[in-house]
């Protein structure tokens, strides 16, 4: 182990508990700042921490008389960097952990502090198993909690939720690591055909289960480096998110309007489907995110897709009654995708949901009057929460009569009971896949 790497991990984390930035984002911005050897290992360590973090502080405040809430960040950063270290990687490497955490806060200029890490990462490694026996031991609510890093109401919620007995399974699903998985671009190539090339190049690639234009990558590596992807042979996209385009199946020469569409991967998938022929409009609140989108239609060869800025949670008298297809993937909680941004479990979701289910609210309402007679709209969120999805278009379906769900089955795996009712929940303990809920309505 390296310590420079140790200390972009450290300089990383500040950024993310500091400024409450997103990880992934700070994540592929300092990313460059690593040899590429150790490139896996800081990623590794950066997500573990933020993953088990009420783990890690337990193991501290457990340890120290000084407790976490009182720590300098520098310290409380190292300790919770090496905790983690100790608890999750191999065993080999306890030494060198404990002596480069303490050399680091040394560098500092911190003898005081230094000393107190040492003391405290000591003192770890000599009570590893009482500490984790005591763990074991605290009552079934708690251990979960501090098991598996989540806080109290969300334990308590997902135990309403799914139940008891599934909740441990539930947990550590959402804890694991997401596969890398991409997005076929079938103007370009068939599955068979990519799944072949990838297999010449020793690159290991499988089908995805459910999408059918989806393939999982078992090593994820820099992908995007590739000549295949530089081609526009493919597109980085969760199998989840590709499934939403699939369930629409929009057709050709169709106006397809995609309300909330940054980063672009529902608008594009849409576009490869339907052969690049007839318009999508690409609208976000956020201009910055809609170059991103024109630069992926030009590497894919797709020229039907017109980015707009524009509010979803406004109405646009325009677009009323126009548009053959809608996608409405609207902003949400985001409990579906914890294995790719960790840090959203500890957001208190409750607090932000009643605001949260406004604006989704309006902007289905908004979006469903964008299409025509007979025309089909999919309502999709990243999060497992009842109220963000099924309850919520339960509740437009009461007031809005002139739309229902429409039978997706044949769409998707059997697997999927409420297919034949028009929507499917995705659970990662159940399909291994980001939580997600997708919903298809029609204009009758």
């Amino acid at each position: 182990m390296d310590n420079s790497y140790r200390t972009q991990v450290i300089e990383t984390l500040k950024k993310i508990f500091k400024d409450k930035s997103y990880s992934n984002i700070v994540i592929n911005n300092d990313m460059k700042n690593i040899d590429k050897r150790h490139l896996s290992l800081y990623r590794k360590s950066v997500l573990g921490v933020i993953e088990n973090l009420i783990f890690i502080d337990w193991i501290i405040n457990d340890i120290s008389a000084t407790k976490t809430k009182k720590m300098e960040m520098d310290v409380l950063i190292v300790l919770r960097l090496a905790v983690y270290q100790l608890f999750f990687l191999d065993k080999s490497h306890e030494n060198i952990v404990v002596n480069e955490s303490v050399q680091f806060i040394k560098d500092k200029g911190n003898i005081r502090a230094s000393k107190f890490v040492n003391a405290v990462l000591r003192n770890t490694l000599r009570n590893k198993e009482e500490l984790l026996d005591k763990m074991n031991k605290l009552p079934f609510d708690d251990y979960l909690s501090v098991k598996y890093s989540y806080p109290m109401e969300l334990v308590k919620k997902w135990k309403l939720q799914f139940g008891k007995e599934k909740l441990e399974e539930v947990f550590a699903a959402n804890n694991a690591e997401a596969q890398l998985e991409i997005r076929v671009n079938t103007l370009k190539i068939t599955r068979d055909e990519l799944l072949e090339i990838f297999e010449q190049k020793g690159i290991k690639a499988y089908k995805c289960k459910y999408a059918n234009k989806g393939i999982f990558l078992e090593a994820p590596f820099e992908i995007d480096k590739t000549d295949e992807f530089k081609n526009g042979l493919f597109s980085i996209q969760s199998e989840s998110s590709i499934l939403a385009g699939q369930i629409l199946s929009p057709e050709e020469n169709s106006l397809l309007v995609d309300v909330c569409a940054a980063p672009g991967g529902k608008s594009l998938n849409a576009a490869e489907i339907m052969q690049n022929k007839g318009k999508i409009i690409s609208r976000d609140i956020y201009s910055g995110k809609l170059s991103m989108i024109d630069t992926e239609a030009r590497r894919l060869g797709i020229n039907i897709v017109a980015t707009e800025e524009y509010d979803a949670t406004k109405l646009d008298e325009r677009l009323i009654g126009k548009a053959d297809y809608v996608i409405a993937d609207v902003p949400c909680t985001g409990l579906g995708i914890i294995r790719r941004k960790p840090e959203i479990k500890y957001k208190n979701t409750d607090q932000d949901l009643k605001e949260i289910r406004k604006i989704q609210y309006k902007i289905l309402e908004n979006a469903s009057k964008y299409l025509k007679q007979e025309g089909r709209l999919v309502y999709s969120t990243c999060t497992t929460n009842n109220e963000e999805n099924i309850e919520l278009v339960n509740e437009f379906l009461n007031k809005n009569k002139e739309f229902i769900l429409c039978d997706i089955s044949d769409k998707v795996d059997e697997y999927f009971t409420t297919a034949k009712d028009g929507y499917i929940e995705i659970y990662p303990h159940v399909h291994s896949m980001d939580g997600f809920f997708i919903a298809k309505l029609k204009r009758v």
